[in-house]
C-alpha cells in the first residue's frame, strides 16, 4: 500500500483501536526505572484507576505484560482445581480460544473434562443453558464466558450468567476484552469472579498489557490451588507484587504511563457517558447497515463492535482495501472457527475507545461509496441519513 499523507487515517478495527494523541505524547516521555518510588507512585495511581473502570471498590486488578490472551490464559491455568471439570462457552473465535487453552493444558493441570458449551455464531449463550450444565456437572471448578464476542459482534447477559455461577462452587472467568470501558459491566454488583481485558481495545492504548480483576472467591482459590507447569503466568506472583504496588517482572513502563492518561480521559468524560457514546455509535452503525440492505451478523448485538454480511458479489479483501486506500478508513473482516467460517463473508467496525460520530460517519460513508462502486443499488447518502437519525433522535 502506498502511503497517502493527505488522507487522515481512521482506525475502526475492533483492536487495535485508535490511541489518543495525549496518550502517545505521554508514552514518548523518557523511560524511567521500574524499581523506583517514582514508578511505584505511577503504578499505584494506575491500579486505583483500573479499579474504577472495572467497577470494583477493593478487588485487585493485575497489570500483566502481554496481550489479553496472555492475561486470560494466566487466569485459566492459575484458578482451575486439579481433578475437576471446566465449562468453556463459545459462540465465536475467542470463546473457542479459551476452550483450546484448557484442552492444551488438560494433562498438565489434571483437568478431568473440559466441557464445551457451544452456541451458534451470532447468538448469545443464556443463563438457563449455563445453569443446566452446572446442575449436570457439579464438579466444574471454572466457567469461561465471553461478554462481548468480538468475532461475531455479539453480547451475552453477563449479569444473569454471573448470578447463576455465583451460587455454585465454580468461578466465572469473564472475557471483557471488548466490553470493559465500552459497555455496562459491574464487577462487584454482578458478582463476577474474574474479569479480563486488554489494553488495545476500549482502554485506548497500543497492545501490550493485559488486565485481570480478581474477586474474593478467586483470591481464595489462588491460596487453595498450587501452581503446576507454569511460571510467568502464575497469578500468585502478580498478586503478591500488586499488594506492594509493584510487578514481579519488568513491565512495559511506557504503556503503563500511557494507560494512566487514557483512564484519566475516561474519568473526565465519565464512564457512564463513555458507555452511552459507544452504544449510540453502535446503534447508528446498525441502522446504517440495515438501511443499505445489509444483514447484521448478530441477533444479540454488542455495543463495542458491529458487523454485517457482505451482499452477493462483493469481495472482502479488495473491498476493505478500497475503503482503506480511497478513504483512509480501516475496517475489519471476518474470522473462521469451529462454529462457523466467516472469513471473507463479513465486515466489522468498532464503536469503542477513542472514536466519535465523525469517525463513524466517515466509516459508513466510505463503506456506502465502495458498495455502490461494487454494483450495489444504494441511494447515495442512505447510510449517513440512517445514522444521523439515530444520533439526533
Amino acid at each position: 500500500m502506498t502511503a497517502r499523507t493527505s488522507v487522515k487515517t481512521r482506525l475502526l478495527t475492533p483492536g487495535p483501536t485508535q490511541v489518543p494523541e495525549a496518550v502517545l505524547l505521554e508514552m514518548a516521555q523518557p523511560i524511567i526505572h521500574h524499581r523506583t518510588s517514582e514508578f511505584q507512585a505511577i503504578f499505584k495511581d494506575l491500579c486505583e484507576r483500573l479499579q474504577r473502570v472495572f467497577r470494583t471498590a477493593s478487588n485487585p486488578v493485575l497489570s500483566i505484560a502481554g496481550s489479553g490472551t496472555t492475561a486470560f490464559e494466566a487466569a485459566q491455568i492459575s484458578l482451575v482445581r486439579p481433578g475437576s471439570k471446566t465449562l468453556t462457552i463459545a459462540g465465536g473465535k475467542f470463546g473457542e480460544r479459551w476452550q483450546d487453552i484448557y484442552d492444551t493444558y488438560a494433562n498438565t493441570l489434571d483437568i478431568k473434562h473440559n466441557i464445551h458449551l457451544n452456541v451458534s455464531w451470532g447468538s448469545a449463550v443464556t443463563a438457563d443453558q449455563v445453569e443446566q450444565m452446572l446442575r449436570d456437572n457439579p464438579d466444574v471448578s471454572v466457567v469461561t464466558v465471553v461478554h462481548s464476542e468480538t468475532s461475531t459482534a455479539t453480547a451475552c447477559d453477563l449479569k444473569a450468567i454471573a448470578e447463576v455461577v455465583s451460587g455454585t462452587n465454580a468461578l466465572l472467568i469473564t472475557d471483557g476484552i471488548t466490553s470493559i470501558g465500552a459497555m455496562p459491566l459491574e464487577m462487584d454488583d454482578w458478582k463476577v469472579d474474574v474479569l479480563v481485558t486488554g489494553s488495545q481495545k476500549a482502554m485506548m492504548l497500543p497492545p501490550g498489557l493485559g488486565y485481570v480483576g480478581l474477586g474474593p472467591r478467586a483470591v481464595q482459590r489462588l491460596q487453595e490451588v498450587k501452581p503446576n507447569g507454569y511460571y510467568n503466568l502464575d497469578l500468585r506472583k502478580w498478586l503478591k507484587s500488586y499488594e506492594k504496588f509493584d510487578v514481579p517482572f519488568t513491565p512495559p513502563v511506557s504503556l503503563i504511563r500511557g494507560q494512566r492518561v487514557a483512564l484519566q480521559m475516561i474519568e473526565e468524560e465519565g464512564l457512564e457517558n463513555v458507555w452511552a457514546r459507544s452504544a449510540n455509535l453502535a446503534k447508528a452503525g446498525r441502522a446504517a447497515f440495515k438501511a443499505m440492505g445489509l444483514e447484521l451478523i448478530s441477533s444479540s448485538p454488542s455495543d463495542s463492535v458491529t458487523g454485517a454480511f457482505y451482499p452477493e458479489g462483493v469481495d472482502d479483501k479488495p473491498f476493505r482495501a478500497a475503503v482503506r486506500d480511497n478513504h483512509g478508513v480501516h475496517i475489519a473482516g471476518g474470522q473462521d472457527g469451529r462454529g462457523a467460517n466467516w472469513k471473507g463473508k463479513i465486515m466489522r467496525i468498532s464503536s469503542m475507545g477513542y472514536v466519535d460520530s465523525g469517525d463513524t460517519f466517515s466509516a459508513l460513508a466510505a463503506i456506502e461509496a465502495e458498495l455502490i462502486k461494487a454494483g450495489q443499488s444504494i441511494e447515495p447518502g442512505t447510510a449517513l441519513a440512517a445514522a444521523s437519525a439515530v444520533l439526533q433522535g
